[in-house]
């Protein structure tokens, strides 16, 4: 336990103790919780949550899954690399940013995507169409993540299999199908599961697109808990709100340990198809088919730089104008000055936070890769798999009371839980491959903290993907930051303010009128600096997929 000590310590202050305290919150006040659901429709909520989940994780699937196969067919390395970063790149769009620029996109006969449909009327507006607007804005970025991780299971699959199997006549769509989907069903229902427990807690999407509306159409769990704790002047409100997690947490429950079963197991039996398509036809088909997918993925990227700098009276032209005419800096210098106390904190809690995250995670993952206190990977795994809102109301009651609300701590204290179950799950993939000689060589020639000084030496490649994919996590972070802060950074020592880029990017969205190329520019200024990161984290990660690396598997 020496190596997992204040990681485990860590979790169970932040992850293990809030958990259980909104059961006991939920308990507390029962009628006065029965008055608060009187206003809010919570069967419908429920329904909400699980067909958005559903048929969110069912997609993000089923398109990552062919996105990965249609890219593996291709028999160009660089032409992979190429097609892979592409369809990787909505990744790099914080959440809020992604959200922002669709709600132009939908925005009616103005829109470029409604005017593509022919819709005449912005869906997300009326309560009969604004679930499928949030739930299409969702897969979107739900893809990237589903298609790297199994692509990656792809290129591990042994090449003699798949250059045997092809050179005895066997057709790409017969090795593919029959052959390599049996062998990464395991990754396949990883993905899926991860996608379904992400989305039953998904927050940021409905929150900005619709605000659960119209008419709770769109209110998910997630978004109720937020609502109701600390949107509403209810009397019991954090109660209410509480019990809208612990039926959150009792709901997650279920795929969480489906996905640390999946997880722990060796392989997943997954059925093989018998699917025959001449190979010529099937280049055909994954050509048509990888157009249409990055020109869905990469599009809404074009129109944000495109919206962001250009005057406003060119979003209200239609058809819309898709090419860059009457532009100008303006907004986006705007915006980019306007930011600065909200890119200050951002900067501050995004590389504080990851390096927390890693000092507490790598030393444990190592100590577990050892086959020491190995309970605390599945702990850690459901932990993670849990929604923020289970653990948020216990946490807000406890920075409350220390008084550190509204603080750069606050957020420091808190936003390094789910990195830290990241990170320990992708160094422990990691350590497990590292060859157990260098711990026998440091034993026999007495070398004394040998973690510190021989294995985190030889680990600096997959540190430094980790930190990178934990600051990338924590620039997008926008629920935290919503319930922990209230202004953004005014200047002072000791620092007083700490509202993100996150929470400045969605300023633009006024009470009477939204200035689109002002939130075009915000939305580019808060995803500016992360996608640079992202650039290069996607391209360790793809990299890594042919020759070793960080393994998600």
């Amino acid at each position: 336990m020496k190596y997992s000590m204040p990681y485990f310590a860590y979790i169970i202050l932040l992850g293990i103790a809030p958990f259980a305290a909104t059961f006991l919150l939920a308990g507390v006040g029962v009628k006065s919780i029965v008055l608060v659901y009187k206003l809010y429709p919570i069967y419908q909520i429920i329904a909400n949550t699980f067909i958005y989940t559903t048929v969110t994780s069912v997609l993000a699937t089923l398109i990552g899954l062919l996105a990965a196969i249609a890219i593996d067919a291709i028999n160009n390395k660089t032409l992979q690399l190429i097609l892979a970063f592409l369809v990787m790149l909505p990744y790099t769009i914080p959440f809020t940013s992604a959200a922002l620029i669709w709600s132009i996109s939908f925005y009616g006969p103005y829109g470029w995507f409604t005017y593509l449909l022919g819709l005449k009327y912005d869906p997300l507006l009326l309560s009969s169409t604004a679930m499928l607007g949030v739930i299409l804005v969702s897969v979107w970025g739900s893809i990237p993540m589903s298609f790297l991780i199994i692509f990656s299971s792809l290129k591990s699959v042994p090449k003699e299999i798949k250059e045997n199997t092809l050179m005895d006549g066997m057709k790409k769509s017969e090795y593919y199908f029959k052959i390599a989907l049996p062998l990464i069903g395991k990754a396949v229902l990883i993905v899926f599961l991860l996608s379904f427990v992400f989305s039953l807690g998904a927050f940021d999407t409905p929150y900005i697109l619709t605000g659960g509306g119209p008419l709770f159409s769109t209110t998910t769990l997630g978004l109720a808990v937020y609502t109701i704790s600390f949107k509403s002047s209810l009397r019991q409100a954090l109660s209410g709100g509480a019990f809208a997690a612990a039926i959150l947490a009792v709901i997650a429950t279920i795929p969480a340990l489906l996905y640390v079963k999946a997880l722990r197991a060796q392989r997943v039996p997954f059925p093989s198809l018998n699917i025959k398509i001449n190979n010529k036809l099937m280049m055909g088909l994954i050509t048509i088919f990888l157009f249409l997918l990055i020109f869905f993925l990469d599009f809404p990227i074009y129109y944000m730089f495109l919206a962001a700098f250009r005057t406003p009276e060119m979003d209200f032209t239609s058809p819309p104008v898709l090419l860059p005419v009457g532009l100008t800096s303006s907004y986006f210098i705007q915006a980019l000055k306007e930011s600065i106390p909200y890119l200050i904190s951002t900067v501050v809690v995004s590389l504080i936070s990851p390096i927390i995250s890693i000092l507490l995670a790598s030393p444990a993952s190592y100590e577990i890769s050892r086959g020491k206190n190995s309970w605390i990977l599945p702990l850690s795994m459901y932990l993670y798999s849990l929604p923020v809102m289970v653990f948020i109301i216990p946490i807000y009651i406890f920075i409350s009371k220390i008084n550190l609300l509204n603080t750069w701590w606050a957020l420091i204290i808190t936003m390094p839980l789910y990195g830290a179950l990241y990170a320990l799950w992708l160094m422990y993939n990691y350590f497990t491959l590292l060859p157990k000689s260098y711990d026998e060589t440091a034993e026999l020639f007495g070398i004394k903290n040998k973690f510190l000084r021989i294995i985190m030496p030889l680990s600096r490649p997959a540190l430094f993907s980790t930190l990178l994919l934990l600051i990338i996590g924590s620039w997008h972070a926008l629920f935290v930051p919503l319930v922990l802060t209230e202004t953004p950074y005014n200047f002072s020592f000791p620092p007083k303010g700490a509202q993100t880029l996150s929470i400045f990017a969605l300023l633009a969205i006024g009470d009477v009128s939204v200035n689109w190329s002002l939130l075009a520019a915000s939305a580019v200024v808060t995803a500016l600096p992360v996608m640079i990161l992202s650039i290069i984290s996607i391209t360790r990660v793809l990299k890594g997929s042919y020759s070793g690396g960080i393994k998600f598997i």
